[in-house]
């Protein structure tokens, strides 16, 4: 058995998860960072896509988008704009989001909004993924 450790992953909705866990992958900025039992302090902007948890053996997606991780003294907190587990994404919702936008982005011709429906696209293309890599 994997040594485990305490995590928290807020979001302005409230706690997403408040438990041990062997495991914490995420995308941050710089990329992939995966978080094990006895990882040294470290802190990285979260960027868009997948997260994975794996607790009690078992493994749980999600899809995460910017705020930051943090280990400190074996305390790690994830603190996200969005995280949705895998099992509470609406797929559908989701797929029109990604619609909408990419509709959106062809249409515009303002950098500025070109750069917020970027991230708009990438926060639904990672609920899609995510969703998928559930089934």
């Amino acid at each position: 058995m994997m040594k485990s450790f305490h995590l928290k992953i807020a979001t302005p909705d409230g706690v997403a998860f408040d438990g041990q866990v062997e495991s914490l992958l995420v995308r941050t900025a710089e990329g992939d960072a995966e978080i094990m039992a006895g990882h040294m302090d470290f802190l990285s902007a979260l960027g868009t896509g997948r997260a994975r948890l794996i607790s009690d053996g078992n493994t749980r997606l999600a899809s995460s988008s910017g705020g930051f991780v943090s280990v400190k003294n074996g305390e790690v907190s994830l603190v996200a704009t969005t995280f949705e587990f895998a099992d509470e994404i609406d797929i559908n919702r989701a797929r029109a989001a990604k619609e909408r936008t990419e509709s959106a982005i062809l249409a515009n011709t303002d950098k500025t909004v070109e750069a917020l429906l970027k991230a708009k696209l990438a926060r639904a293309t990672s609920r899609i993924n995510v969703w998928e890599l559930n089934k």
